[in-house]
């Protein structure tokens, strides 16, 4: 008796454990390889800059705010501004109920790659990639989202990844540390967030080719389109193995 075969699960949720992130980081060729190492030493040093300053990130990231307040965006005063500027990284803080999120979550950053100014001089972006983070700031999830979420200028994610290439490439040259923090998770977790983009493309792309979902990307019920649990001991650790 034949059976007809199961359907393929639709889900947000992507696995990583060890050995798939081990993987990911053997498949990077050798330029790629080299920007994971040196992100994760600037991981590494920030890490260091905010324990030297009696801090932790999420501290940095809100400031003097003593409860960060539900849906508030935050971001230190020397972060860029959202002014439009080719290349430049944007990025905020905020807190408030995400589905998929971890017990310990207490936030999520968002970050974006500016994209020009528009015929109105309305500046233009792109969403980069969401990094959940716990009560110290430390990424705990990385997520990607619908458009209606941000307002961005959606992009398909090969060009979003050519996007994040060039920051984590970028000369090492921002006063802000939260940036540099931040930049550098996107070379260290260079794998994973390429494989969410494309999660985040078929997914999208399936709904659109049922024609059952008209108004897709301002559509409310779709909205964490991809995301996975992530640690930065972890991912130091498989970099390490990967690299004997």
């Amino acid at each position: 008796m034949s059976h007809a075969p199961r359907p393929r699960t639709d889900s947000a949720a992507l696995a990583f454990p060890p050995a798939r992130i081990a993987a990911g980081l053997r498949a990077l060729d050798g330029p790629r390889r080299r920007h994971a190492r040196r992100a994760a030493g600037i991981l590494i040093d920030c890490l260091r800059r905010f324990v030297r300053a009696g801090q932790v990130p999420l501290a940095v990231a809100v400031g003097d705010t003593t409860a960060p307040q539900t849906w508030e965006h935050y971001q230190p005063a020397a972060a860029s501004a959202l002014d439009g500027t080719p290349g430049k990284l944007h990025y905020y803080y905020h807190a408030h109920p995400s589905p998929g999120a971890a017990p310990d979550e207490h936030g999520h950053f968002h970050l974006f790659a500016q994209l020009g100014k528009d015929a109105a001089g309305v500046a233009r972006y792109t969403h980069l990639v969401a990094i959940g983070v716990d009560a110290r700031g430390m990424p705990c999830r990385l997520l990607t989202t619908n458009r209606w979420v941000t307002g961005e200028t959606w992009m398909p994610a090969r060009r979003v990844l050519g996007l994040i290439e060039k920051l984590a490439a970028a000369p090492d040259d921002s006063g802000d540390v939260m940036e540099r923090w931040l930049r550098a998770q996107l070379g260290v977790f260079a794998p994973q967030i390429a494989k969410l983009l494309r999660h985040r493309d078929r997914r999208m792309s399936a709904r659109q080719r049922s024609g059952c979902r008209p108004g897709l990307f301002e559509d409310r019920r779709m909205y964490v389109i991809s995301q996975c649990p992530v640690s930065v001991d972890q991912q130091l650790t498989a970099l390490d193995a990967v690299e004997r």
